[in-house]
């Protein structure tokens, strides 16, 4: 199988996997957003927080060592598995032991029980992270997408019958840890591993080489992300840390979904090519200027019409989060562009040089926001957030163009001229339609959805008569995986 033929097979079952994940969240934010108070919300963000600290040990490294390394025998792939384990079981008791504190200093006893349940996840987690990453690796994208899809589902599935039966919280836990559960038996049934009983050290020692400075980027990411709520949590009462997590988590899903295909399709394919700087940075430029394609566009519709998909998915109750959603929505495409960055430098095994940049990001997001939001409130912290989102993204172009001595011109302006236009483009039949239907300063589910469902025909229509008005990338694109 040929490079393009493994971008497009796996491009095809990772945008099926995003576009079902897409519905079935759409489905389950809206209900659940619904059923269950702010509080609830609250809560789940602060365990978030905690257990996504002991999850980086697990996820942050090993698994992604096996890709990045080019060739890999059963004797890595349990000198992984252990690896994970031995980190996992030291987490699961730590946490477990540590709940009750975790409470008190949150003034929260419900912490503690929660944080005891969900550190289960520890475990499912350690197994789950070695199986993917060698469906990733030998580039089984049809089976994880399956098995994500599925686990999804039942996961939501549960976790709605338990909000509606007045569970609160635990239906967001048990939700996850379902969920967890069956991608585990899902991954390892499609790439089982034929367990050793030998302590592989050699082979530990050499993956946890590159596996650490993965996880020292998981931290950076971390804290960055889910970190933030352990902030916010002693800033704000649960009830506004809902608000602001489900904010978050909303501006999040357009580029974790686009996000989630160039990196688990990129960085496997950049692994393969790593010794090709040319080919590795062509790939690079290119997925920026897609990504860029979709996002700016998407970011300004998202900003105009934040209202309406506030009173669609989350209900009146939520009316706080428009202004801070309006805020992080203006930085989406910069979220995008610093992963296709993480994917390359990652390929060419340079993972300590990306740390420094992390690290600096980390800091800047977590002064600035924690400070705005403390004398701002929430609007504070997301005008926090999106400034040292930009900075992130000037640092990410000077570390690419440092590393493969290319002009700012081809990895920085090229990619983004075409999104740039289509934004316009699109703010400017937005601002037409508003002032046709006199929709400045209010809020109208109908032509919300009306107009989108104009955008959505048009854009199906150019892209299969006239591709090329979308743009190079887009248009090339299709041309790619539309060929039979």
């Amino acid at each position: 199988m040929n490079l393009i033929t493994k971008i497009k097979s796996a491009g095809i079952w990772q945008a099926f996997e995003v576009f079902t994940q897409f519905i079935l969240q759409f489905i389950y934010f809206a209900i659940m957003a619904r059923l269950l108070i702010k509080e609830d919300y609250g809560l789940m963000a602060i365990s978030n927080g905690i257990i996504g600290v002991g999850a980086l040990f697990i996820s942050g490294g090993m698994g992604t060592a096996l890709i990045q390394k080019k060739m890999i025998n059963s004797n890595y792939i349990n000198a992984a598995l252990q690896t994970n384990l031995f980190i996992a079981t030291i987490l699961f008791f730590l946490f477990f032991f540590l709940s009750s504190t975790i409470g008190s200093f949150y003034n929260d006893e419900r912490l503690g029980y929660i944080i005891q349940v969900i550190s289960f996840n520890f475990i499912l987690l350690a197994i789950s992270n070695i199986s993917i990453n060698l469906l990733h690796k030998n580039f089984k994208f049809k089976n994880t997408s399956l098995v994500t899809v599925i686990a999804l589902l039942c996961g939501y599935v549960i976790g709605l019958f338990m909000a509606y039966s007045g569970y609160g919280v635990w239906s967001l836990i048990v939700a996850t840890l379902a969920s967890s559960f069956i991608k585990t038996i899902g991954y390892l049934y499609f790439a089982p591993i034929k367990i050793s009983y030998t302590i592989h050290l050699k082979e530990a020692k050499e993956l946890f080489k590159f596996g650490s400075g993965m996880m020292l980027l998981a931290f950076s990411n971390y804290f960055s992300n889910k970190g933030l709520n352990l902030i916010f949590g002693k800033i704000f009462a649960p009830g506004i840390l809902g608000v602001y997590e489900r904010a978050s988590h909303l501006k999040t899903l357009p580029s974790q979904f686009l996000g989630n295909i160039i990196d688990k399709v990129m960085f496997p394919i950049m692994s393969e090519i790593q010794d090709e700087d040319n080919r590795l940075i062509n790939i690079f430029k290119f997925g920026m200027g897609l990504s860029n394609s979709l996002m700016i566009p998407t970011a300004v519709f998202l900003i105009f019409f934040t209202p309406e998909i506030v009173g669609v998915l989350m209900g009146d109750k939520w009316l706080e989060t428009i202004i801070p959603l309006q805020i992080m929505f203006v930085v989406l495409p910069f979220s995008n562009s610093s992963r296709m960055a993480d994917s390359i430098i990652r390929a060419k095994g340079l993972v300590y040089k990306n740390v420094t940049r992390k690290y600096i990001f980390a800091a800047i997001i977590i002064v600035l926001s924690s400070t705005l939001g403390y004398f701002y409130g929430i609007a504070g912290a997301a005008i926090g957030i999106s400034i040292s989102y930009i900075v992130n993204y000037l640092m990410m172009i000077f570390l690419v163009h440092n590393i493969f001595n290319k002009s700012f011109n081809e990895i920085f302006f090229k990619p983004v001229k075409t999104g740039i236009k289509l934004g316009i483009y699109l703010a400017f039949s937005i601002v037409i339609y508003k002032s046709i239907f006199k929709l400045w300063n209010t809020t109208n589910i109908l032509h919300f959805v009306s107009f989108s469902l104009i955008v959505t025909i048009t854009l199906i229509l150019v892209a299969r008569f006239k591709p090329t008005i979308l743009g190079f990338y887009i248009a090339t694109t299709l041309s790619k995986f539309l060929k039979k």
